[in-house]
């Protein structure tokens, strides 16, 4: 029975361990892996998934969730009645993704039960984040990655993501585990710190190679947030400050090519920001011509149509022939397609979260414990820069952004569970 046990442990964090690979394949292996993984999970521990108490967090996002339901048949409702065709794709898109809350209980059970190792999970992301940023690293001075593949760009490294820009943003996320290796933790106070800044600028500098701009500003904000976090490395980041500087500097006047991506990352941010001032946007065809400008029109167009229950998931591509991606910001695409009754239940979460996590930092630190655990810190980090509003990001209902945001918060609600019972 005990051997049953142990190659059950094996199966199932061996299928967590894929997790990081998988989001480099593509949507489909990352399915198939929590697919697999939610199959596995449910065939081994049946019994503790449906006796599982779920708490305040878990009981938010289930809400969430039947409110997609709540809003769809609403619009079903008001498109039938009013004899207009509803678009299917919202249907579809609405029932699939409720696989999202069932992979998010799976893991609550499995992190609060002690069965996923998490410090397995965090040598995968390692790994893959590294041979990333090697590969685009390599790509950039041979011309080719390592499968042969050719910049899709001259200005963007993406390595083994070809066409696909978005290196950058994955080694954002995955990259932050390095820090946190056991081999790291373990170091003394001073080559502890050593080693994540040779992490810091091998990933800073990968990132930069992958054109991807925010990510790149992403990354470094996200590392400024741990040392001020960190009792111990608080007083290290005014060198974490002048590393930064002489990167940016360096790189700003000897190399061209970053110093016109940084330049027009600084004009469409100021351009952007001033859009929103800008009373007689749509017929403003120079402001229209800008990256961004054009889908923040589509969502404040398309917002209208359904201010307060939304369009449904996936409404804002189908609101009209113009708005056919995402308006690459999480919050005002859930403001469109679910309405200001759901954003007001994400920012509820949000709001409790980061409630729960600073208050036991709080009084963690009038105690000299250490609230945030290090293995946890890079879930942390991810989560507060995935829903940092200032910010640009993928669909917040896409396969690779939702896979990465239930899996996190999964472990982020299992954490703060074992600290203190919420359970209701």
């Amino acid at each position: 029975m005990k051997n049953l046990d142990k190659y059950n442990l094996i199966i199932i964090n061996f299928l967590f361990f894929l997790f990081p690979l998988s989001i480099i394949l593509g949507n489909f292996f990352t399915n198939l892996n929590l697919l697999l993984l939610s199959f596995a999970a449910f065939f081994f521990y049946k019994k503790k998934i449906i006796e599982f108490k779920i708490n305040i967090f878990d009981k938010i996002i289930l809400i969430f969730f039947i409110y997609t339901f709540i809003t769809l048949i609403i619009n079903l409702l008001e498109n039938y009645l009013s004899g207009k065709i509803f678009p299917e794709i919202i249907i579809h898109k609405t029932f699939f993704y409720f696989r999202y809350y069932i992979i998010y209980l799976i893991l609550r059970v499995l992190v609060s039960e002690k069965i996923l190792r998490l410090d397995w999970f965090s040598l995968a992301c390692a790994i893959c984040a590294s041979f990333i940023c090697l590969d685009i690293i390599f790509q950039f001075f041979i011309g080719k990655n390592i499968f042969g593949l050719t910049p899709s760009t001259p200005r963007h490294f993406s390595g083994v993501f070809g066409e696909e820009l978005i290196a950058g943003g994955y080694l954002q996320k995955f990259a932050l585990f390095s820090f946190f290796l056991p081999f790291v933790l373990k170091k003394k106070k001073i080559s502890k710190i050593a080693f994540q800044l040779i992490f810091f600028i091998f990933f800073m500098f990968g990132i930069a190679l992958s054109g991807n701009r925010m990510p790149f500003a992403l990354f470094i904000f996200s590392f400024f947030i741990y040392f001020l976090l960190n009792n111990e490395l608080r007083k290290y980041s005014y060198a974490l400050l002048i590393v930064v500087f002489l990167f940016l500097s360096l790189n700003y006047n000897l190399n061209q090519n970053f110093k016109m991506r940084f330049d027009g990352f600084y004009m469409n941010g100021k351009i952007l920001v001033n859009s929103f001032f800008v009373k007689d946007i749509v017929n403003n065809k120079s402001l229209l011509k800008r990256p961004y400008v054009s889908e923040f029109i589509c969502a404040k167009s398309a917002f209208k149509e359904n201010p307060i229950f939304g369009g449904g998931i996936r409404f804002y591509r189908n609101s009209n022939q113009y708005c056919n991606t995402h308006p690459h910001n999480y919050y005002l695409e859930i403001m469109v397609d679910l309405g200001v009754a759901g954003l007001s239940i994400i920012l509820v979460f949000i709001f409790m979260l980061l409630r729960r996590i600073f208050m036991q930092k709080i009084v963690s630190f009038n105690s000299n414990l250490n609230s945030i655990d290090d293995k946890l810190m890079p879930f942390f980090l991810i989560f507060f820069i995935e829903f940092f509003p200032v910010r640009t990001a993928g669909s917040f209902f896409s396969t690779n952004v939702a896979s990465i945001i239930f899996v996190v918060l999964a472990i982020i609600v299992s954490s703060l569970s074992k600290k203190k019972n919420y359970n209701n």
